[in-house]
């Protein structure tokens, strides 16, 4: 909520007076669960984006089209493996929110229900009460909302009118959403040796093959003084002058200090 914001935002000026400045650069739905577009569901990192990273690392120093093609067969295994996992779940619910759920009914005995009209209950617990309302899937604890699954007291009110509180989590839970999502097929590619040119086979192109000019990425000079390259003081001193006698032609002494017999 805004209060919490506030409240949160006092806790980082005692720890820093500049955080405020700071923190004005990027607007807070970027940065503040308070006015965040959307719904986190209680997720506040992108596990995801670590996984591609790591793919990348495994595969930055080939050529860009191996890299694509390592990090299209990943996918391509990582689509195949949950596909199949996906088939063989029988609940409703994906194993994490059938946890959940699971911790949710058990909690729920513990609690008096007062029920109110059709949607709205009041849960009553030697600590609070709580409202909660099953047709707008919201509790006053602000879980359900939160987490898109409902909490102990959305699953007392739940049972206590003979609903199964596993429908009311949010779809994106389900087994059949999961399925869903790995169900697009990543068609497979041939050999980049059976690959056609640019302008081959096209309308009008005549099978000739047309040539593409990449050029370098636009980049722009970063702000402040370029870094000077510092040059040691040993780089500056020039090699020593190997000396040679003019009697005997040896090196390492002069003609005055040589004692070779005449």
């Amino acid at each position: 909520t805004a209060a919490e914001f506030e409240s949160k935002i006092t806790e980082m000026i005692e720890v820093s007076q500049d955080v405020i400045s700071w923190f004005q650069q990027f607007p807070p739905y970027l940065w503040a669960v308070a006015y965040f577009d959307g719904v986190r569901y209680g997720h506040f990192t992108l596990g995801v984006t670590e996984l591609l990273y790591n793919w990348a690392l495994e595969c930055h120093e080939l050529p860009v089209v191996q890299m694509m093609e390592y990090i299209r067969q990943q996918v391509t295994s990582w689509f195949n493996d949950r596909r199949d996992v996906g088939m063989g779940w029988t609940s409703i619910l994906v194993p994490s929110a059938e946890k959940r759920i699971s911790e949710a009914i058990a909690d729920a005995h513990c609690y008096q229900v007062l029920r109110a009209n059709e949607v709205e209950f009041e849960i009553v617990s030697t600590e609070r009460t709580n409202i909660v309302d099953i047709r707008s899937r919201e509790c006053s604890c602000r879980r359900w909302q939160l987490y898109g699954l409902p909490c102990a007291h959305a699953a007392a009110a739940l049972i206590s009118c003979g609903h199964n509180a596993h429908l009311f989590a949010e779809p994106c839970f389900t087994v059949q959403s999961y399925r869903m999502a790995y169900s697009q097929v990543i068609n497979p590619i041939l050999d980049r040796s059976q690959w056609r040119e640019h302008g081959e086979g096209a309308e009008g192109g005549g099978g000739e093959r047309v040539d593409i000019v990449i050029r370098p990425p636009k980049t722009r000079r970063p702000p402040g003084r370029p870094k000077k390259k510092v040059l040691r003081v040993e780089n500056f001193k020039r090699p020593k002058r190997v000396v040679q006698c003019g009697r005997c032609h040896m090196l390492g002494h002069s003609q005055k200090k040589c004692t070779m017999p005449i």
